[in-house]
């Protein structure tokens, strides 16, 4: 089908470009015939009620390519996901949800989404002791989730937001319900 698409955009690419050089062509032969003064055009009252303006035909394409783009975008999307589905290996997201199946990683990582934290702010904030914090740190960094900041606190990674992003809008896709 995206085959066909593109097929049908550059069809249509092509067309428009020779349309409009033909009419270039056809303007440049009526000024140099009118000695390069102005041109007159003369259009019988069943041409003008028949023709569609040129911005309603332009937008209505403009439209279709869209809606076919669009569609083709979520087949592929669809289809690109399922592939992830197949091709996940169990273990390692198994162990990348363990790393966050704790309310105090999840208040930890939260925190680290919003900014850079040292060891005391988090300390401060979640109100655990410093074994605690640390054992949860190493879990974190463990699971390439954390990393240690330029000034030796702590941020979250690229993979790390990623993961928090993805929990916000699961929560959200579930209504915030508790699950069984």
């Amino acid at each position: 089908m995206d085959e066909d698409l593109d097929e049908v955009k550059a069809e249509l690419r092509d067309e428009i470009r020779s349309l409009r050089d033909d009419i270039r062509r056809d303007v440049l032969s009526a000024i140099k015939g009118a000695g390069g003064e102005s041109i007159k055009v003369e259009l019988g009252r069943n041409d003008v009620e028949q023709t569609e303006p040129s911005s309603v035909v332009a937008k209505d394409l403009v439209k279709l390519i869209r809606e076919n783009v669009r569609s083709s975008l979520v087949e592929r999307g669809e289809r690109a996901v399922d592939d992830l589905v197949e091709g996940m290996p169990e273990d390692t997201a198994a162990d990348l949800l363990k790393s966050l199946a704790n309310t105090e990683r999840l208040k930890i990582v939260k925190l680290l989404y919003l900014s850079d934290k040292t060891f005391s702010d988090l300390k401060s904030a979640t109100a655990l002791e410093g074994a605690s914090v640390s054992h949860h740190l190493k879990s974190l960094l463990g699971m390439g989730l954390v990393s240690h900041g330029d000034e030796g606190g702590y941020q979250l990674t690229k993979r790390g937001r990623l993961l928090v992003r993805t929990l916000a809008l699961m929560n959200e896709a579930l209504g915030g319900e508790k699950v069984d």
